[in-house]
């Protein structure tokens, strides 16, 4: 019997053992944990089992035989390997979840691609998932702060209006120092077309393209990186590389947010009894002083009575300011088979100013295409369409602008009359304000209407294993029509006596490029890594632009031209040019630690000279993967420890015309009988701007690169600046270009991020601080005075302010007190010096992302510190009762700040304000009175979004779906007294920025968003 038992016993567990020994179909579907939509190509292996596995569909969908006992390995290429064991079931369904360790390990360089840990440059990388969460209208609005080395300002917050972005310095005094943009391949026109011929506010060329089309963005910041764009790379390179379709079921993602925008502050103004209660201390401080007016209180001459209850009291803010909507929507599909995959989208864009009669407007559509035409050759085409259409009035550094008149603007004086009429400031205290902001805002205009296509098809064949070639030709094409109109009735056309002045002005811009070039990538033995590029590309451009201009109307309700009673000018012209290039670059890797690349790109511009029409720009680096050392093996702290130096030589050709080299001609008559004249010398030596960079770096992981962090230094020299030369006027002309000075730009980038939290509860954050010296090396004068308020010096940074400085207000008199430099008894220019300089001392970021069971929060800083504003704007609204005629009839020069509260006004007060006077214009003289820090610390994004859990998805029918709140620019800490510290009225011209003067406000938003899968 126990014989019997002991068989039976072991019969079963044998059973039990060959059970599980048996193994069995498992299969399922992988999902990306993001947005529920399947992953083809997962990795599916047995763990411990080497050579079984496979991987999935274009439906995410696996097969695999499997036994209880096996474990089942998922991994896939940015995302999380996941672990499962089998035990008793036959389908296994997995969710990937992104692995933030891998993020951007991929990036685009250009003419090709690299991973991060092969890099020997520096080259910083934005995602385009960031870029889309934000409520902006251009890309390069988006990437302020994001970034080390990347300096992005909005001089104003105009909606669609141009943003300025230096990296690591500012290059030139006359050139662009913008950087070139690269958006598939296609090098980009980005300079503002509407300024070609009638001036005025700037417009952002980039706002054209749809910040929702973006994947991600690469910037190529030192030589070694952006040499292969040679004579347009100094400046460094944005790299903007749109979304493609992938393999599998049509995926259609829907987005759109709704918001108010608010100006980001207000600038607290007087009352009306606020007012003459001032202009009443002025009269007592003068009489105090010794003046003898005849009067002794404003009552007496204005019949204002401060303490009347029925006082008018405009808050002109109030009238020209409001809460404007802005708001976007998106539609995108996806999806291929193995041979196609498709990118398709459209988008509409609409914000609308924070002041009256501003606003802006965008409507995008995209296709990118990509076709497996059999095994060795690849095809596909990348088209964009947009319309943008902007609306501005007069602002920023102008006397007739919205802002500034609204700064100055007369309390005591209607918005309209009781007739319906607008006030006319004329009619009140004459010189007080130049306009009414109201009438301004209403009825000036200008119109910037852009339709813009890019478009490009390119075939890619593999000729061998190692190597293959890549032809494309690219077109950009943009064609703008700009309008405006100064109305009748303003003050400005008054003045001129236009009778309404009109201008219409039509640019078109057609730009193409052939691109062809090899890849040979190879491996030899287990050691030797090599991947070399070489190529050609010629590239031509065409513009041709036309402007009219007209005045006379016969009302302010018939604006187009062709009622004007008379055309005051006109004119038609065009312009081309034409770069052709050779390139090449050899990345060589040894055992995977030893990285080498040289770059070498020969361009030949139409632009310059002949002697000097081709220009080398070659750079060379080295990093060295010490983490990879045996030395570092056996810690746990540093994961990775990579070392880099690079140096090189880029060029700049931007910003000077396209026949500076040549001797010009102009049109004349004489007599009634046309001719022509000489216009411009000719300079057959006239050549590029060249930059030379020296980078060091530093990139470390730790705890398993769970923490970054990237360090660099670099040294930037810029020679042969392209500055026109003063020359004897008996030649018959006042200047010549030519390559003239020298600027260094010299700093440090720190970034560092990671994973702080894990699990259930998750937080990333990456922070980022830059400091750029800016210093100017040599030029033709060692002293320029560039106007009251700037100076170009050898020694000194680009925008260094040239001022009278000021010691304080004397306790005793309330007088402002100067520093007398020549101490000659007298306060004049000639007691001008350095007080200061727009650059900043350190700027950057800090991003922050939590998670927790499908709630997200974002949370965003940007700050920058040591900045200084010539604040010009406050000279208007800190004038303290100045009067044109202070001893008759008064009429003051604007109202007044709340900081007027502190002025001095009994002997023995403290304070730097001055006493109030109808009489002393001293008060208002170009000093370092206006100069203030422009120091900011700024909550730029703040957001709290909620995913669906995928339950709640089965039920309603969606893939996905992600609400949220948002905040943009919700608080801003600065000791700035303007509407806002980013602000820069000469943003065009970095020899004299730094400027506020009536300058359109930033906009604060609060939005509400969603993301819909399909």
């Amino acid at each position: 019997m126990m014989k019997s038992l002991q068989v039976f016993v072991a019969i079963m567990f044998l059973s039990i053992g060959l059970i599980h020994a048996q193994t069995r179909t498992i299969s399922g579907t992988i999902i990306a944990q993001e947005d529920n939509f399947p992953l083809p190509g997962v990795n599916v292996t047995l763990k411990g089992k080497q050579g079984q596995g496979t991987i999935s569909d274009v439906d995410g969908k696996y097969s695999i035989e499997a036994g209880a006992d096996d474990v089942l390995v998922f991994s896939f290429v940015g995302y999380t390997a996941q672990e499962i064991l089998v035990g008793n079931r036959s389908q296994i369904d997995v969710s990937l979840a992104t692995d933030e360790t891998q993020l951007g390990e991929v990036l685009v360089v250009g003419y090709g691609s690299q991973n991060r840990r092969d890099l020997t440059g520096a080259v910083g990388s934005v995602s385009g998932e960031d870029i889309a969460r934000l409520p902006v209208a251009s890309l390069d609005n988006a990437l302020q702060g994001r970034a080390a080395g990347v300096f992005v300002t909005s001089p104003s917050g105009t909606p669609g209006a141009g943003i300025t972005m230096q990296i690591r310095g500012n290059t030139s005094l006359s050139a662009s120092s913008q950087p070139l943009y690269v958006i598939d391949g296609i090098p980009i026109i980005s300079e503002d077309l509407s300024g070609l011929f009638s001036g005025g506010q700037s417009t952002n060329s980039l706002a054209d393209i749809n910040p929702n089309d973006i994947e991600s963005i690469e910037i190529l910041k030192d030589a070694s990186a952006s040499a292969i764009y040679g004579s347009r790379g100094a400046n460094g390179v944005v790299l903007i590389t749109t979304k493609r379709g992938k393999s599998g079921e049509a995926k259609i993602d829907i987005s759109g947010f709704y918001g108010v925008q608010n100006v980001t502050n207000e600038i607290e103004m007087h009352s009306s009894q606020e007012f003459l209660e001032l202009m009443n201390d002025a009269i007592r401080q003068d009489i105090r002083a010794g003046e003898d007016y005849g009067y002794d209180n404003i009552t007496d001459v204005w019949g204002f009575d401060p303490e009347d209850p029925d006082l008018q009291n405009t808050r002109w803010f109030d009238e020209i300011f409001r809460s404007a909507p802005i708001q976007s929507y998106d539609i995108a599909a996806s999806g291929g088979t193995d041979k196609t995959q498709y990118y398709t989208s459209i988008s509409y864009f609409d914000q609308e100013g924070v002041q009256i009669g501003t606003g802006f407007k965008r409507i995008s559509g995209r296709i990118n295409l990509d076709t497996e035409v059999n095994d060795w050759l690849k095809v596909g085409t990348n088209m964009t369409l947009n319309r943008t259409i902007q609306n501005r009035t007069i602002n920023d550094n102008s006397l007739y602008g919205v802002v500034i008149n609204s700064i100055a603007g007369d309390p005591l004086m209607p918005v309209r009359e009781e007739d319906g009429s607008y006030a006319d400031p004329f009619n009140y205290f004459g010189w007080w304000m130049l306009d009414n902001p109201v009438l301004i805002a209403e009825n000036y205009y200008r119109y910037t209407r852009t339709v813009r296509g890019l478009s490009s098809v390119f075939a890619e064949a593999t000729i061998s294993p190692d190597l293959k070639w890549r032809s494309s030709l690219s077109i950009d094409y943009t064609s703008l029509d700009d309008e405006s109109y100064t109305p009748i009735i303003s003050r400005e056309s008054q003045n001129g006596n236009f009778n309404g002045f009109g201008t219409y002005g039509s640019t078109q811009d057609f730009t193409w490029l052939a691109e062809n070039y090899l890849t040979y990538t190879k491996t030899f033995g287990e050691d030797h890594n090599f991947t070399g590029l070489a190529g050609f590309s010629y590239q031509a451009s065409n513009r041709n632009f036309a402007s009219i201009s007209a005045q006379g109307f016969p009302s302010d309700q018939f604006t187009k031209l062709s009622v004007a009673s008379r055309v005051t000018a006109g004119s038609t012209s065009g312009t081309e040019w034409g770069l052709a290039s050779y390139y090449a670059r050899i990345n060589y890797g040894f055992k995977d630690k030893y990285l080498f690349t040289f770059t070498g790109r020969a361009d030949g511009s139409s632009r310059f000279g002949e002697n000097f029409r081709f220009g080398f720009f070659p750079s060379g680096s080295f990093a060295w993967r010490i983490g990879d050392e045996e030395f570092m093996q056996g810690q746990d702290l540093i994961s990775d420890l990579k070392a880099r130096v690079s140096y090189g030589l880029t060029g700049n050709q931007d910003g000077i015309g396209n026949f500076a080299s040549r001797g010009l001609f102009g049109v004349t008559a004489y007599r009634q009988t046309p001719g022509l004249i000489p216009t411009q010398l000719s300079n057959s030596n006239l050549t590029w701007e060249s930059t030379s960079q020296l980078d060091i770096g530093l990139d470390v992981g730790f705890l398993e690169d769970r923490i970054t962090l990237t360090a660099d230094y670099f040294i930037k020299t810029t020679n042969d600046l392209l500055l026109n030369r003063l020359i004897p006027g008996i030649s018959g002309f006042s200047s010549v270009i030519e390559n003239i000075g020298r600027i260094e730009n010299r700093g440090f980038e720190f970034t560092v991020g990671g994973a702080i939290l894990t699990g259930p509860l998750q937080w990333n954050s990456s922070f980022n601080i830059s400091q750029v010296r800016n210093k100017v090396l040599e030029l033709e004068v060692d002293d320029q005075i560039l106007n009251d308020s700037h100076i170009l010096k050898v020694g000194e940074p680009i925008g260094t302010f040239f001022l009278i400085d000021q010691e304080g207000v004397d306790p005793e008199t309330g007088n402002m007190r100067w520093v007398d430099l020549n101490e000659d008894g007298a306060i004049n220019s000639a007691d001008r010096r350095i007080v200061g300089n727009a650059q900043p001392d350190f700027f950057g970021g800090w991003n922050n992302n939590f998670s927790y069971r499908g709630f997200d929060l974002g949370v965003f800083f940007q700050f920058i510190v040591g900045n200084d504003i010539f604040n010009h704007s406050r000279a208007s609204y800190e004038n303290l009762g100045w009067s044109r005629i202070g001893t008759g009839f008064p009429l003051p020069d604007g109202n007044n700040h709340k900081l007027a509260d502190e002025r001095w006004m009994e002997p023995g007060d403290v304070t730097d304000i001055p006493r109030a006077s109808l009489t002393n214009v001293n008060w208002r003289e170009y000093s370092s009175r206006w100069l203030e820090d422009g120091s900011f610390l700024r909550l730029k994004t703040l957001s709290l979004g909620y995913t669906f859990t995928q339950p709640v998805l089965d039920r309603i029918g969606l893939n996905s779906l992600r609400v949220y709140v948002q905040g943009q620019n919700l608080l801003t800490f600065t000791g700035y007294t303007g509407f806002d510290p980013e602000v820069n009225q000469n943003a065009r011209n970095p020899q004299v920025a730094g400027s506020d003067f009536g300058t359109f406000p930033q906009t604060k938003s609060f939005n509400f968003g969603f993301n819909i899968g399909l």
